[in-house]
């Protein structure tokens, strides 16, 4: 639906040009004076908006001024009776798409607005891909080529023909989202929206308006429509993350949204329609949640048509080296000074040890610090952050013996250093030690010391 509004003092003009956009598919609102123009513009966001140059209060400039500060996307073509080059060059400046004169031109206004639909649409997709451009270098978070990361990337690829509804599981930090997106930009949808929803990052309260939509006054501070995402995603993806933080209520009316491919705006009685593919992604165990009672059986089997789980990046080590070597040249592209070229065997082996309960996240994060806080051109275990750094023990690690083995071992090592400080004197030794001599006598013994090896010559 395209959103229109005509501001106009001449009740004929209103008047033919709402006729003629209604008919063309136009969901219009007039206003005979520009402040009252202005308080709809504030209320909803408006596709097109037609504007007199002379109203009774104010100028048509003033309006194009006004209305794209607050909606910069909202093309808007001026009326006039007084054309002039330096009003049309005044309006352009201003934000103006273009300007009629009167008597209108039917097929002139139907040209104009097809032209600036045009442009919005080029706007709104330039926009989006520069998003989705800024966004894509996060996929190398993708990078494996462990079994279990060929089995995702495997089911991946093989989703390319589906349009079914995909649930991915894993930890947090292995990459959701990234998945998602690879998904979605493997299917027939890839050239329409992929909108992302962290369900566990909005209230309870909230996540219903937002998902869909809602209209003016259906609630304290809803002042003005709003799209929600479920129509923004139209013939696109839908992610929801972390789904398993919904509501049961929630829960049910998405379960509408799947089974019935439409939904009611929060404070409307008219059901919208929508076709969208839906990614759903979860780092708890939905099957206990839905035997507990805490996820809806039916929404849970609507969700997971495809199933991906991803694994954490214990179960897979034999990646570390290629995730390390890719953040490390993604980092140190942003030192002006000093690009670190390489890093240490030392440095690698702690990094590959590391048990990663932030799983991918966890290790860009690490490298980040390391090549923030390297002074050389290569990575050390000084460098990594102390979570993960190995501590070099300056003495030779001790191999592990039972402890009745270790205790005898030093004993004799100990007796045996004292007999030979005191030039094997048993006499002195006791004393030195701090004990009897009957007693010393009888430990040498124990500890089968070769006692005339240890006296003076």
């Amino acid at each position: 639906m395209i959103n229109t509004l005509i501001i106009d003092d001449d009740k004929g003009v209103l008047q033919s040009l709402e006729m003629l956009l209604t008919k063309e598919g136009h969901k219009v609102a007039t206003a005979g004076r520009g402040d009252a123009g202005l308080l709809l513009a504030g209320q909803r966001d408006f596709d097109i908006l037609f504007t007199d140059l002379r109203l009774p209060d104010m100028s048509g400039l003033d309006i194009v001024s006004q209305v794209k500060k607050s909606s910069p996307s909202t093309q808007i073509i001026l009326i006039t009776g007084f054309a002039s080059i330096e009003t049309a060059v005044e309006a352009i400046k201003l934000g103006a798409y273009d300007y009629l004169t009167k008597p209108l031109s039917t097929d002139k206004v139907r040209i104009t607005v097809k032209r600036a639909l045009e442009k919005t649409a080029m706007t709104e997709e330039i926009t989006h891909l520069r998003q989705e451009l800024s966004q894509c270098f996060g996929f190398e978070n993708l990078i494996g080529k462990s079994p279990k990361m060929q089995e995702v990337f495997k089911i991946i690829r093989q989703t390319g023909g589906s349009d079914s509804n995909v649930l991915i599981t894993g930890e947090s930090g292995t990459g959701k989202e990234l998945v998602a997106r690879a998904t979605h930009y493997n299917s027939s949808r890839k050239n329409s929206r992929f909108v992302p929803v962290n369900c566990g990052a909005i209230s309870k309260d909230l996540i219903e308006a937002e998902l869909f939509g809602y209209v003016k006054g259906a609630f304290t501070g809803a002042v003005r429509d709003k799209t929600g995402f479920l129509e923004l995603a139209s013939g696109g993806t839908l992610f929801l993350d972390e789904i398993g933080e919904t509501t049961p209520d929630f829960q049910v009316k998405l379960l509408r949204v799947l089974q019935e491919g439409d939904f009611n705006k929060v404070g409307s009685p008219h059901s919208t329609n929508t076709n969208v593919r839906i990614i759903a992604a979860t780092n708890r165990n939905l099957e206990k949640a839905r035997s507990d009672g805490g996820f809806r059986e039916d929404l849970f089997y609507r969700l997971n048509v495809i199933s991906i789980h991803i694994p954490s990046l214990r179960q897979r080590r034999e990646d570390i080296p290629l995730l390390v070597l890719h953040f490390l040249e993604k980092y140190s592209r942003k030192r002006a000074e000093n690009k670190i070229t390489g890093i240490t065997p030392s440095a690698m082996e702690a990094l590959m040890d590391h048990n990663y309960p932030g799983n991918v996240r966890e290790l860009e994060n690490a490298v980040e610090y390391a090549v923030a806080f390297s002074r050389g051109d290569e990575i050390t275990s000084d460098d990594l952050p102390k979570s993960i750094r190995r501590r070099e023990d300056s003495m030779p690690r001790i191999p592990l013996k039972p402890l009745k083995a270790a205790r005898c071992e030093f004993e004799r090592n100990f007796v045996m250093a004292a007999l030979k400080e005191c030039g094997g004197n048993i006499s002195k030794t006791a004393r030195l030690l701090d004990m009897h001599r009957q007693s010393l006598q009888q430990k040498i013994k124990e500890l089968r010391i070769e006692f005339d090896l240890l006296k003076d010559d």
